[in-house]
């Protein structure tokens, strides 16, 4: 699978995942409800890897990709920008 996971979200998942796994720590520990931590925990993890990654098999599913993709008029203007430097030098 090809990266699917932009900044923002790989920030985001960053974050979460593992406050995910604390908190299903705590759950498992504390509260000793077993299938609240280790549904957090389990999913944090999954978020955690999914941030390493930036590949995430939901949004492979769904067909989401959360990059930033450059417009064609950027493409087009970084061309020009590689050429244009070149006969400069």
């Amino acid at each position: 699978m090809k990266e699917n996971v932009g900044k923002e979200d790989q920030l985001i998942r960053s974050i979460v995942g593992p406050g995910l796994m604390v908190l299903g720590y705590f759950f498992l520990r504390k509260y000793k409800s077993r299938l609240g931590g280790i549904t957090s925990i389990v999913t944090g993890t999954l978020l955690t890897e999914s941030a390493i990654t930036r590949v995430c098999p939901v949004n492979h599913f769904f067909g989401i990709d959360t990059r930033k993709k450059k417009s064609p008029a950027q493409k087009i203007n970084q061309k020009i920008n590689k050429k244009f430097k070149k006969v400069l030098a």
